[in-house]
Parts: structure tokens; C-alpha cells; sequence
């Protein structure tokens, strides 16, 4: 005769307990301090809601391009916020005056929105350019 244990639990304990911190600030309200978090910014920490599962990172840029060039889009917006849904991409608008909109996200560990979203954003900016010359 074989004695099989098994563990019951309930749907809420068998989730994941939330606890996700993320930085919190808007460059049009907080400045130079949320474009560079290299210094002690805790009034920038924010808890996450229960239902924000993911930190963001949100970038918007202007470029304006000519027929020969375009032009190195400009920062003019960054926020970093906790989110309860976040997809990471970018759009693009615009014709000779582009606005570059690009979100990133993440929920790796607390805190994970500290980089400036650009690295992911130039790939895909790049991708797509590279996509137009060839067709």
C-alpha cells in the first residue's frame, strides 16, 4: 500500500506575491533628475499597484528629415511609470517632421526602468529604416 501526499492551496496562494517597485517621475514636471538616474532619486521609487505588473519606460522624440537625411530624433518626452499592461515598440509619425513614440518595459527585478528606453528604440528605428531603403 502507497501513501501519496499532496498539498492543497487555494488560487491566491498559489500566485505570485506582488511586490514590484519602479521609478516614477515625468521629465516635463521632474527635470534633468528623471532623464538620469545615476543619483539617490528614493523620492523617485514608487509600489506598484497590484494589478501594475510591469515597469515602463516611455519616450517621445521629433525628428524632422529632408529627402537626402533625417535627422537625430530630439528628446521632448520620458516618463517611467508602474503599468498594468505594457508592449514594448515604437511607432513612428509623421513625414518631414517625425514624432517617435517608444515604450519599453519590464519586470525583471524592482527598479528595472532606470535605463532611458533608447538602446531598444534606436535598433528598432534602425530596422525600420533599413526596411524602407530596400523596398
Amino acid at each position: 500500500m502507497y501513501c501519496i501526499e499532496t498539498q492543497h492551496r487555494t488560487k491566491a496562494a498559489t500566485e505570485k506575491q506582488h511586490d514590484l517597485w519602479c521609478y516614477r517621475c515625468d521629465s516635463m514636471v521632474d527635470g534633468e533628475k528623471c532623464l538620469d538616474l545615476t543619483g539617490n532619486y528614493s523620492h523617485l521609487h514608487h509600489k506598484c499597484h497590484k494589478e501594475q505588473k510591469k515597469c515602463q519606460v516611455r519616450r517621445i522624440s521629433m525628428s524632422t528629415s529632408t529627402e537626402e537625411v533625417t535627422g537625430k530624433p530630439k528628446l521632448w518626452l520620458l516618463q517611467r511609470n508602474c503599468s498594468e499592461t505594457c508592449e514594448s515598440g515604437c511607432i513612428v509619425i509623421g513625414e518631414r517632421t517625425k514624432l517617435h513614440s517608444c515604450i519599453t518595459c519590464c519586470d525583471e527585478h524592482n527598479f528595472c526602468n532606470a535605463g532611458s528606453g533608447a538602446t531598444r528604440s534606436r535598433n528598432i528605428l534602425e530596422f525600420i529604416r533599413t526596411w524602407f531603403l530596400i523596398v
